[in-house]
């Protein structure tokens, strides 16, 4: 193959910008920094687009999880913009369901078209995500039983959504969450402990519970409720209640009760870090620690969830980004 160096950083902005030149059989994409620095690999031009496009994705659509996402080195950077596309994408899909509308057969067409992605015999399904999600499966090994799994998850939010037990929302947030994390840590690199499943699993669920808590308005009209009926009998309150917005007292130990659960799972996955390669450990942490950081935001005035959406300012972000970038190294 030519040596070909192309730099098409001017046309990809000043984020991002990638080279191309020969080194043999391997095409792997390089994104560079500001400055446009890093080692130079080859990559067709199919896959520098598709992934310049997932990172558009996330930059635009990833909101808290961007900033951490963007701490990881090169190569894999650009690996987790991509996973990070394909999550995007069946998201919409659900999120977007209407009663009656097709959402469900779009995403057995999405189920079918990430089979022929993950297939090297296969020919690429049409789309822009596609190039980088085959690439990136094939780079990192990634199993498709977590990527299958979360469409599974995905497809249940197509109906109005009761969880019965917390078993029930474990297992929502299992599909949904951990799936991500388990599938994040075959790109980051971890030390080969088996312990490192069951902690992502937990962490995973952590940033689950905490986006249940923080989406609760908004789920309610949407006719989704995934607090445990279990709990809501227990504390006397009632979705209905939710949906128009009633608080007080009830409401109040209800949000304490699970607002302390989900304290207990950042806690079970406290060591997941130092079980990962050392130059992704700050990207984990960093997504971690802006959900623990919104979980307290919640936790200040619980009623605020039943009348918008809970976030943190851009200082609060950037100062979790600031701390990650301190703690490069774990003991």
């Amino acid at each position: 193959m030519p040596d070909l160096r192309v730099l098409a950083g001017a046309l990809l902005g000043r984020e991002t910008g990638y080279a191309v030149t020969a080194c043999g059989s391997e095409c792997r994409p390089v994104v560079f920094g500001l400055d446009f620095t890093g080692v130079i690999m080859t990559v067709s031009s199919e896959v520098v687009a598709s992934y310049e496009h997932c990172r558009a994705v996330a930059r635009r659509a990833a909101g808290n999880f961007y900033r951490g996402m963007s701490l990881t080195p090169e190569p894999k950077r650009s690996a987790i913009y991509a996973v990070y596309a394909w999550m995007r994408a069946a998201d919409d899909l659900a999120d977007d369901c209407e009663p009656g509308d097709d959402s469900a057969d779009q995403l057995t067409v999405f189920h079918e078209e990430t089979a022929a992605a993950m297939d090297p015999a296969q020919p690429l399904p049409a789309g822009p995500i596609w190039p980088a999600f085959r690439d990136t499966v094939e780079t990192y090994a990634l199993p498709g039983e977590h990527l299958y799994t979360m469409l599974d998850g995905q497809r249940s939010d197509l109906q109005p959504v009761s969880c019965q037990t917390f078993e029930d929302l474990y297992r929502y947030c299992y599909r949904v969450a951990s799936t991500v994390g388990l599938t994040c840590v075959k790109v980051w690199g971890d030390d080969g402990d088996p312990a490192v499943a069951k902690l992502a699993e937990y962490r995973g669920v952590a940033l689950q519970l905490t986006n249940v808590l923080r989406d609760l308005a908004e789920d309610a009209e949407r006719g989704r409720c995934y607090l445990p009926v279990e709990d809501l009998t227990r504390f006397g309150v009632t979705p209905e209640q939710i949906r128009l917005g009633e608080g007080g007292q009830s409401f109040t130990r209800l949000m304490q009760f699970q607002l302390e659960r989900a304290r207990s799972y950042y806690e079970m996955s406290a060591t997941l870090e130092r079980h990962l390669e050392p130059d992704c450990r700050s990207t984990c942490w960093a997504i971690m620690r802006t959900y623990r950081v919104l979980l307290d935001r919640i936790a200040e005035n619980p009623e605020k969830v039943l009348h918008k959406r809970v976030s943190l300012p851009l200082h609060t972000k950037l100062a979790v980004v600031a701390g990650a970038k301190l703690k490069r190294s774990w003991g």
